[in-house]
């Protein structure tokens, strides 16, 4: 028996469960991860390898075995390891590697002499990398009969856990192992998967390995598991709703014998910050509660947690990153404030020898120790006064590397607007640049996303009236001080992305910025159908992780490059059924409002102390909220105003799928692109895409954010 998974942590529950079974750990058979299985097969085999191996790479070795190749080419300008490394990666899980010459493998021209050079000095280090552990072993079982055939007879049963996550190679593995001339020759295989949990495509995994299953491995049984011990029956049957708009995936319906009534909300908030204090309402009132039930907060992109972050920390509510760091501790967003605090202090080494390269500027050990003795021998002197005594002795080169780092620097004092200058460093150093080319896929689009966020959070204090970088860094200390002090604290609420949610489950669940261009996100609007379907079984994961309350939240405006930007609601919401989803508009609601709300969602009673202080601060709240000249009032006039001015934008239009309403060189308008010409028109699932010739370039934009001329 062969029982393959795809985390060491599930692969030793399993073998717990099974020496609980058999009433001993002796005799066990193999339950491990499929690369740790290659790895023993390799090894018990590896003088029937074309190039036996004697180590194994991981991902540092790689990167560096990478980054020598591309020095030794001169190419280290044109690429980085990382982003050759995560190509090479993609072809190998694809299985492409495995039947396609060099030169087919990849679009840029220099990869396939760095791939190549890359395979040849792994042959001759005698190694593999960890993509190979799988390939390796699928070309042994294609080019070796007699071991293949030995491998059947020992091996009778294979059975693989979750194996909506596999890739194309895992799913080849499988095939060679049981199969023989297109039958099945084990006694039996076994596959347990969800494919409307496939989440995972960016990193190979697709949803045709489940789907094809019955195709590949002809005389399968195919079992639906349906009932659920987790969730109340309107949760299951809203996800169940949700998840048949998928046309990849097999008929289920999932349901539970626990039952309730209440318990789902749909909120529609005025901002991501009013929205930041639902949320914080809704964590401190179940926190108050005896039973200290969990509560988890679920977002498509790290980037979104700040504001959560900041509103949770102002209120004292202790919460945990998981799969992630807090905002503020991102590498990112420390090396850009080091910048700032640079700008603050003059005399801070820490934040300067954060920065020296960063981006790389070629300033080697010697200068920076040389540097910091200058500094610690004379204190009084500043950062830029140290540099320009050492510059003087420096080589042509060096000296003109150092003035251009110092000159990031000018007419930047610690009075100026925190987003002006952190925009202009941002640009100087081209660190959106340095980005792109350091990282790779969405790991490159996270960091993108959380400088972007950096960047609203800085127009969002300056709105609060904290104007300088010196105040901005003060708040920002402020709340690192907060957040130490609530590292002890039980019962923290729980900030994640989705994907990393999968597997966990929740008494309380909030899915927060449910708006198009967040979830589904942009890409997948624009994509073909399977990205859009990922995105809605993303949003089904998010839905079947909560217990017995779900909240669904978004924001009619969000902070976008400097200014509140009209945001729709997902596409996702309006496939929620009316039955079990409330909805309620909280755009206009009262701090109190927003309070009470929660209070009698969750069905949670205060103490009469509590209320008689909570209605007291209402009554005082409403009349300053209500009186003619606060500040609220004004807010709620002019954000109204603005609701009237941008309708057009906000609320799509209801267009006929026959008539759609646009023709070709037909001139249209754009709020953000302003006059253009239609090219073309086309249809995808219920959206209509249009291509637009504007004066700025051709663009591809959503039918509702058009409006003919």
């Amino acid at each position: 028996i062969l029982a393959l998974t795809f985390t060491n942590k599930a692969a030793t529950e399993m073998k717990e469960r099974i020496a609980g079974f058999i009433g001993s750990d002796k005799d066990l058979p193999f339950v491990g991860t499929f690369h740790s299985y290659c790895v023993r097969l390799l090894k018990e085999n590896n003088a029937l390898l074309e190039h036996p191996f004697i180590s194994i790479l991981d991902e540092d070795d790689k990167r560096k075995l990478l980054s020598g190749i591309l020095h030794r080419a001169n190419m280290h300008q044109q690429l980085s390891a990382r982003q050759v490394g995560y190509q090479i990666s993609n072809a190998k899980n694809k299985l492409t590697a495995l039947s396609h010459p060099a030169s087919e493998l990849f679009d840029h021209p220099l990869l396939p002499e760095v791939y190549s050079a890359y395979e040849k000095e792994k042959r001759e280090s005698k190694c593999l990398d960890f993509d190979d552990l799988l390939l390796e072993t699928v070309r042994l079982f294609k080019n070796n009969k007699p071991f293949k055939e030995q491998f059947q007879k020992q091996i009778r049963h294979v059975m693989v856990d979750e194996y909506q996550d596999t890739n194309l190679v895992q799913h080849e593995l499988l095939k060679q192992m049981s199969l023989f001339n297109k039958k099945l020759v084990l006694d039996s295989i076994c596959a347990v998967g969800d494919e409307d949990q496939s989440i995972y495509a960016w990193r190979g995994a697709t949803v045709t390995n489940m789907l094809h299953f019955e195709k590949d491995f002809p005389g399968t049984t195919r079992i639906a598991i349906e009932q659920n011990y987790r969730s109340v029956q309107p949760i299951l049957e809203t996800a169940n709703t949700v998840i048949t708009n998928n046309t990849q995936r097999n008929p289920k319906k999932l349901w539970s014998e626990r039952t309730g009534s209440n318990r789902i909300k749909q909120l529609t908030c005025m901002s991501e910050y009013q929205e930041a204090d639902v949320i914080t309402q809704l964590a401190s009132i179940a926190r108050t509660q005896e039973e200290k039930p969990s509560i988890a907060v679920l977002y498509r992109t790290h980037a979104q947690s700040r504001a959560i972050e900041e509103a949770f920390l102002k209120q004292g509510i202790p919460y945990k990153i998981i799969g992630g760091i807090q905002f503020y501790e991102r590498k990112e967003i420390k090396d850009l404030l080091a910048y700032l605090k640079l700008v603050m202090n003059p005399f801070d080494r820490a934040s300067l020898f954060r920065i020296l390269n960063t981006p790389a500027r070629g300033f080697g050990a010697k200068f920076e120790e040389q540097l910091y003795t200058v500094m610690a021998e004379q204190p009084f002197l500043t950062f830029k006064q140290a540099s320009e005594l050492l510059s003087k002795e420096m080589p042509p080169a060096k000296r003109k590397a150092l003035a251009e780092f110092l000159a990031i620097f000018d007419d930047l004092t610690p009075e100026s607007k925190p987003r002006e200058a952190m925009q202009r460093i941002i640009d100087r150093i081209e660190y959106i640049a340095y980005l792109k080319k350091t990282y790779e896929g969405d790991d490159a689009q996270t960091r993108l996303e959380n400088v972007q966020e950096l960047l609203n959070a800085m127009s969002h204090f300056e709105a609060q009236k904290t104007s300088t970088i010196s105040s901005f860094l003060d708040e920002v200390a402020l709340m690192q001080e907060k957040l130490t002090a609530s590292d002890d604290e039980e019962h923290k609420v729980l900030l994640m992305t989705l994907h990393a949610a999968k597997g966990l489950e929740f008494d309380i669940v909030v899915l927060a910025g449910l708006e198009e261009g967040i979830l589904p996100t942009s890409r997948s609007l624009y994509e073909n159908d399977d990205a859009l379907e990922e995105e809605r079984r993303l949003f089904y994961v998010g839905i079947t992780r909560a217990k017995n309350y779900l909240l669904f939240s978004h924001a009619k405006f969000r902070y976008t490059y400097g200014q509140m930007v009209d945001q729709l609601p997902s596409q996702f919401l309006d496939e929620l059924p009316k039955k079990h989803v409330v909805r309620d508009e909280a755009d206009y609601w009262t701090h109190s409002q927003i309070r009470h709300f929660c209070a009698d969602w969750l069905g949670y009673t205060q103490p009469e102390h509590e209320a008689r202080k909570n209605s007291f601060a209402q009554l005082i709240q409403n009349k300053i909220e209500n009186s003619p000249n606060s500040a609220h009032t004004k807010l709620t006039k002019k954000s109204k105003q603005a609701v009237s001015q941008k309708e057009f934008v906000s609320t799509p239009k209801e267009k006929s799928t026959d008539d759609l309403g646009f023709k070709k060189n037909q001139p249209v308008r754009h709020k953000t692109f302003g006059m253009g010409l239609v090219q073309e028109i086309e249809k995808k699932n219920a959206n209509s895409i249009v291509t637009v010739n504007f004066k700025s370039g051709i663009k591809k934009i959503m039918s509702q954010f058009l409006e003919i001329v």
